[in-house]
């Protein structure tokens, strides 16, 4: 059995403080805001016989094999990218992925925090929504988040583990440093290096403000989400997508709405 990956004593979270960045004006959801739906996406199927031959190799043996890496990973990171997310709650920011065309997004529970708080999305083209924060689930650090403006809103397959293998070759998507809109969204290449149903640990570097983007696996579908690094570029751990599946009904109960007190939520 694949011992878990658990991030040493000297792991971070890869959050930031929430950057100052101009953006365009938005338009206001309606006070009722859209009703909360929080039905579980399911899973895109995909088959490993589909990925091309250079991704089911240990190594890559030939330039025909690097050529046709490079030209899959670029299609997939356009395909995908639309979907990921720069989030500023309170005083705090990070990344997340869009799942759901009504505007369901996963991302960290250190990101996300306690239920109820106003979230700023920003897409990688500049748009930019309001939501709220649903749920959170801080043992596995998995957070639920909404977008509150009317969409629909491009979203990314959710995956899962079942015919994953140590080594294979994923794309980690995020804002590493915070949300600069300068820039393009940043991918970055690498491979799963340690497994279990809850948790990934991976050779992609992540960064401060990488924290709650995806992880995707070759066939552009979500298996998980980025929570921790440590001092070693190969310390990278991110929440495993079984686990938002297995502790999905802790992340609705955390959902429920609650009233109103006279103290405001605590900023991450």
């Amino acid at each position: 059995m694949t011992a878990r990956p658990t991030p040493s004593a000297d792991a971070t979270r890869t959050n930031l403080p929430a950057p100052s960045v101009k953006s365009a004006p938005r338009d206001k959801a309606e006070d009722s805001g859209p009703t909360i739906l929080l039905a579980l996406p399911q899973p895109a199927p995909a088959h490993r016989a589909d990925l091309r031959p250079a991704f089911t190799k240990d190594v890559p043996l030939t330039l025909d094999d690097l050529r046709a890496m490079e030209q899959h990973i670029k299609a997939l990171a356009a395909r995908v990218s639309p979907a990921v997310v720069a989030v500023e709650v309170g005083s705090s920011s990070g990344s997340a992925v869009v799942v759901s065309a009504d505007g369901l997004v996963f991302s960290a529970g250190h990101v996300c925090g306690a239920p109820d708080r106003e979230v700023h999305f920003t897409f990688p083209n500049g748009k930019t929504a309001h939501g709220k924060t649903l749920g959170l689930n801080s043992e596995t650090d998995t957070g639920l988040m909404r977008i509150t403006d009317q969409g629909p809103w491009p979203h990314a397959n959710l995956g899962d583990l079942k015919s994953a293998r140590i080594g294979d070759w994923v794309l980690a998507l995020g804002h590493p440093g915070g949300l600069d809109l300068r820039r393009s969204l940043v991918v970055r290449l690498g491979r799963i290096i340690r497994m279990d149903a809850g948790a990934l640990q991976t050779d992609c570097t992540i960064s401060p403000g990488d924290s709650g983007g995806p992880l995707f696996d070759m066939h552009g579908r979500v298996i998980g989400v980025h929570s921790s690094i440590s001092t070693s570029m190969a310390d990278n751990y991110h929440v495993a997508i079984s686990a938002f599946y297995s502790g999905w009904d802790t992340l609705v109960k955390t959902a429920a709405p609650k009233k109103q007190t006279d103290s405001a939520p605590g900023d991450d």
